[in-house]
């Protein structure tokens, strides 16, 4: 009688790497189609309203998830070209006055948005499975890999576009 031996590739593999990327790089894409749903008819009292008064308004969100979407993609691509580099941190907070956020119309930066989103999205599909695992040194996160950056994009975005729909829920109250 043969034996009985587990044909091993059936068994689900969980190591990093091995299960593919595709999930967290469809999430990116998704966003400026998500963003332009999200401000769709949109009102300049809305997109100007706060919660509170040092709160963002949508506004402000938009230019800072563009301004997000280009120092990430800058950052993934020095992670996958360079061995280690350093990734050097950003005032968001300052970004809002230097880059005008206010002054800006949302369509601007929603292009813009989206231009470096289709830029990291392609970077991202040239990536074999292991470089998903480069890092790079944030001075002050600390070693953080391309695919931790990428989770992390994908949460923020997320959480920013549901502050995006409550700020104008709240704006219509």
């Amino acid at each position: 009688m043969p034996q009985q031996t587990p044909n091993l590739f059936t068994y689900p593999r969980n190591e990093p790497g091995t299960t593919g990327h595709f999930d967290l790089v469809e999430a990116l894409r998704a966003l400026p189609r998500g963003l332009a749903d999200a401000l769709d008819g949109i009102t300049d009292a809305e997109s100007t309203f706060r919660k509170t008064p040092d709160g963002w308004c949508v506004r402000e969100i938009v230019g800072h998830l563009r301004d997000a979407a280009e120092v990430y993609h800058k950052r993934i691509y020095m992670m996958s070209t360079q061995t280690d580099p350093i990734l050097e941190p950003y005032d968001q907070d300052a970004w809002v006055t230097e880059h005008a956020y206010m002054t800006r119309s949302l369509g601007e930066m929603g292009r813009e948005l989206t231009s470096w989103r289709q830029d990291t999205v392609q970077l991202l599909t040239t990536l074999v499975n292991w470089n998903w695992a480069r890092t790079g040194q944030h001075l002050e996160s600390g070693r953080t890999s391309i695919r931790q950056i990428v989770e992390h994009m994908v949460e923020h975005e997320e959480q920013h576009l549901h502050d995006i729909r409550a700020l104008r829920a709240a704006a219509t109250v």
